[in-house]
């Protein structure tokens, strides 16, 4: 071999791992990067909703909407609110659709009759748009031709029709039943998928030594089970965080700002009030506070399937 086609392969060596990280890298920076650095960048002006003009303003954006116009130390009331909404909305859509897919997972990993039409019956409300939900299920709890009324009228539970989406609590609830109907087809997906990962002689082993159903399900299933979990929880909350969708086209955060969350506040803030840098400084707090439950989800779920 000559000396030119050593130095050719040496070079090509030396450029393998560029070339084939390289465009990844450039992806990932022009989707990722690039946006997050113009967010924060953003979240440091001001632009006027008339003219236009940006001024730099630092961290003044931050300062109006964790303090409002109140003192030093007393919380903005807006984002305490919102932030509570948020905290209602993500927390029991989220307990409730993890719940109840984990239960349908374990039932559908079974070997039952029509198993694999009952799998793809789950999936259907996760197939559909996310604005189509919301309008399926706005209807379905509007106050005089909504299908929920119209049932309980029928079934002479109740004697006056019930305005869901005119009350706070009732429209949070609506909200909350409207996700974890769209989200658990996600839940049971992943987690279907983590069952199927454990060992059955694992099972066979533990009903041997006597182990009661619990027993099995937290020595055998949850070790395996949990880079699933791990994964599900993460995007499950995630888009929870995020959700304008489902609460835009259901309530718009009402009544009033009942049903309010970060995302659908961002919106206004953003787009309706026409303030990019106060609704920039919100998105800097939304992606830290959802940095921060990923951190906390994956020193939970992050070890290894084989660490009980």
């Amino acid at each position: 071999m000559s000396a030119s086609t050593q130095r050719f392969k040496r070079l090509l060596d030396r450029l393998f791992v560029p070339l084939t990280l390289g465009p990844t890298l450039i992806w990932i920076a022009a989707i990722i990067v690039y946006p997050t650095l113009q967010l924060f960048w953003s979240s440091l002006f001001f632009v006027d909703p008339i003219t236009g003009q940006r001024q730099f303003v630092g961290l003044e954006n931050f300062r109006d909407l964790l303090l409002g116009d109140g003192l030093l130390g007393v919380l903005n009331p807006e984002f305490v609110n919102f932030t509570w909404n948020t905290i209602v909305y993500v927390g029991f859509s989220v307990s409730i659709s993890f719940l109840l897919g984990l239960g349908i997972a374990i039932l559908l990993n079974k070997d039952l009759a029509g198993r694999g039409w009952l799998r793809t019956a789950v999936i259907v409300p996760w197939i559909l748009p996310y604005v189509m939900s919301g309008l399926i299920w706005r209807w379905m709890f509007q106050t005089q031709y909504g299908a929920i009324n119209a049932v309980l009228v029928r079934l002479g539970l109740i004697a006056d029709r019930i305005a869901f989406l005119s009350d706070g609590t009732l429209a949070m609830m609506a909200l909350i039943i409207a996700d974890v109907w769209v989200f658990t087809p996600f839940i049971i997906i992943i987690l279907l998928a983590g069952l199927q990962n454990v060992p059955e002689q694992l099972y066979d082993a533990a009903e041997v030594d006597g182990a009661s159903r619990w027993s099995r399900f937290w020595n055998v299933t949850y070790p395996f089970l949990k880079p699933s979990i791990l994964v599900a929880l993460t995007i499950r909350i995630i888009f929870d965080i995020r959700a304008l969708d489902l609460v835009w086209v259901m309530t718009q955060g009402g009544p009033g700002k009942e049903t309010e969350v970060w995302a659908s506040w961002l919106y206004r803030t953003a787009m309706v009030f026409n303030t990019p840098g106060e609704g920039a400084a919100l998105g800097v707090v939304l992606l830290a506070v959802t940095f921060a439950i990923v951190a906390v989800l994956y020193s939970v779920f992050g070890g290894s399937p084989y660490e009980t």
